[in-house]
């Protein structure tokens, strides 16, 4: 419940409890403290699940048949606090229902190429929220045509403030004029992911870089594609390219691994996707319990194919709205914050460390079995000394 709420309901109880106390009938000693008593009893409630009683004022009817002096002073007094107990459910749901009400923004210039991602989203907040935090982005999917018209295009963000997360889901009107924006909160879930998930403004600051001549190769469109996660890369088999201020590089086998945010690009109908490296670092320098997923990758073939079949696409797809995970061979329709929750929170990674040794298990419940990955490895050569799977 928000802080404007709670003084609202506090103020309609305090008014109450004065007007009452005003209008009693005979001399009570202690006759405040006792109304004020009764609204309280009136608030407290039961909670069972998503069942909420109000458990105080059934309490009260209980005994209100006792009451004598200034009775209907009392009886007022309990019925104040079932009315605060009813406006602090109604309220919150009403607060949330406009907060939650889809916005639609008008996408200020519907060409991606003259146009900039990051003036959108800072439009975007401008228009729509009156709290900015620099929000993670954890899902990304753009659809431009060949002259830089956006056809499609799909964007979750989430921020955190202060208890509570708000979630953003952008997506495109079916005129290509206006970006429809719809907001959620939920309570903030401790994230024991590995995983480092982009701030929306820098990510999007990366995708600004693309130029026609680094996309177009005659194809009608062109879908980009990322989870916005900041990975360790090493795929040997694809066409990647590195993004960067200079320019669009290739990017050779002989100088993987990198540490990059990830965005594959394709046309529509293709069965490969191209990757495209931004903000680009070359290999694991520091060895921390943040990066040990990345040096093991850069030092085993055994693990950098494990942690490729347990991530992005490979455990999960948003498609058409629909949320879906993949685990053993199937694929099960989700909510849009277990999506979220199994993106952020997976895989669940446990080191024991040892003086020179690290023994290392890695656990995520999607993907193809197996579902467990256990390694060694020496701190000091960074050799990964054992692998083993489950």
């Amino acid at each position: 419940m928000s802080s404007m709420i709670d003084m609202f309901l506090v103020f309609i109880a305090v008014v109450g409890i004065i007007l009452l106390y005003g209008k009693s009938e005979e001399p009570e000693p202690y006759l405040m403290l006792k109304i004020i008593g009764l609204v309280i009893l009136g608030v407290f409630r039961l909670e069972i699940g998503i069942v909420i009683l109000p458990i105080g004022f059934l309490i009260f009817l209980l005994f209100a048949r006792t009451l004598t002096t200034n009775g209907r002073v009392k009886k007022g007094a309990a019925y104040l606090g079932l009315l605060v107990f009813c406006l602090s459910l109604l309220l919150p749901f009403i607060e949330n229902t406009i907060y939650e009400w889809p916005r639609k923004v008008e996408v200020q210039n519907t060409n991606f190429y003259s146009g900039s991602l990051v003036d959108e989203l800072e439009n975007i907040h401008k228009e729509v929220s009156d709290e900015y935090s620099d929000g993670a982005i954890d899902n990304f999917m753009m659809v431009i045509s060949n002259e830089g018209k956006i056809e499609d295009f799909r964007m979750r963000i989430t921020e955190h403030h202060g208890p509570r997360e708000a979630q953003y889901r952008i997506t495109l009107s079916e005129d290509n004029q206006e970006f429809i924006v719809k907001r959620k909160r939920f309570e903030r879930e401790h994230n024991s992911g590995t995983h480092s998930y982009t701030e929306a403004k820098f990510f999007l600051a990366q995708i600004d870089l693309l130029e026609k001549s680094m996309l177009g190769d005659g194809s009608d469109f062109q879908t980009l594609r990322s989870t916005g996660m900041r990975q360790g890369y090493a795929a040997t088999n694809t066409e990647k390219y590195i993004i960067d201020t200079a320019g669009k590089h290739k990017a050779e086998n002989d100088n993987l691994p990198y540490e990059a945010i990830v965005v594959d690009v394709c046309e529509p109908g293709c069965g490969v996707y191209k990757h495209y490296l931004f903000d680009v670092l070359e290999r694991y320098r520091n060895m921390t319990e943040e990066t040990i997923l990345g040096v093991a990758r850069e030092n085993s073939s055994d693990v950098n194919e494990w942690l490729n079949a347990h991530a992005g696409y490979a455990i999960a797809h948003e498609t058409d709205g629909k949320h879906v995970l993949k685990k053993d061979g199937g694929s099960t329709e989700v909510t849009e914050k277990e999506y979220a929750k199994a993106l952020n929170e997976t895989p669940f990674v446990t080191i024991k460390k040892d003086e020179h040794m690290w023994q290392v298990t890695v656990e995520h419940p999607y993907g193809e079995a197996p579902h467990t990955l256990e390694f060694m490895m020496n701190v000091e050569t960074r050799e990964v000394a054992s692998v083993h799977t489950r």
